[in-house]
């Protein structure tokens, strides 16, 4: 049995803040990991504009946001505003993925829906149309995983802990932790409505810090599945 009086009770756990300065990018084999920029406007509209009705049902904003030069600069500028914000604390950081030798604007994913308490983060991503089944999107989700869990004194943002949620009929984006192989969480059963589809489930895929090799942008050799 043990005795309690012996066990100091644990400290809670310092809420996470955003680093500062705010990391300024990560790169991976073949792609860039960066803030949009208010210049990154056009280059935003033509990676939607590649095929914007591909993106539905899953991603509702590309069809009333994001539709011209101006509409990209002002989702940039929410997107700053949103990082920049002191109180309440920031809990979005939305990301740019572009090819690493061209500068090509690829996609885009980010650090959202922070739970601070926590230090963990929700990933969010996409890719153009015409640039997918390729890897891109696994790439740079792994590549943001590492640059997440890299610690703040090395450039990093510090967190412990990551997940991604999806809708089951979302194939394309349930094979990124899958093919990652991030362990499987929770299956919440018909418990959001997709569009032409119906009642779908969520699922949902998690990470710990220790359970990521940073260097390898992998799940460490024991964990994986």
């Amino acid at each position: 049995m043990i005795n309690a009086e012996r066990c100091p009770p644990l400290s809670t756990p310092v809420a996470w803040v955003p680093p500062q300065p705010f990391p300024a990018q990560t790169v991976t084999e073949r792609l860039l990991l960066r803030f949009w920029q208010p210049s990154d406007s056009d280059a935003m509209l033509s990676a939607l504009d590649a095929d914007r009705t591909s993106f539905l049902p899953w991603l509702h904003w590309v069809s009333n946001d994001n539709r011209t030069s101006q509409e990209c600069a002002s989702s940039i500028e929410r997107q700053r505003e949103k990082r920049e914000r002191i109180d309440p604390p920031a809990d979005d950081f939305t990301l740019g993925v572009f090819d690493r030798n061209s500068g090509l604007a690829l996609g885009g994913t980010g650090l959202h829906r922070l739970n601070l308490a926590s230090h963990e983060a929700e990933i969010g991503y996409w890719i153009r149309a015409d640039r997918r089944r390729s890897g891109l999107c696994t790439e740079a989700v792994a590549g943001l995983i590492s640059w997440a869990f890299t610690p703040q004194s090395r450039g990093g943002w510090g967190l412990r802990r990551l997940h991604i949620r999806c809708a089951s009929s979302n194939h394309a984006s349930r094979r990124v932790p899958q093919k990652l192989n991030l362990r499987h969480e929770a299956t919440l059963v018909a418990d959001r409505w997709v569009d032409s589809i119906g009642w779908d489930d969520t699922l949902v895929w998690g990470v710990l810090v220790h359970e990521w090799n940073i260097e390898l942008r992998a799940v460490e050799p024991l964990q994986a599945t």
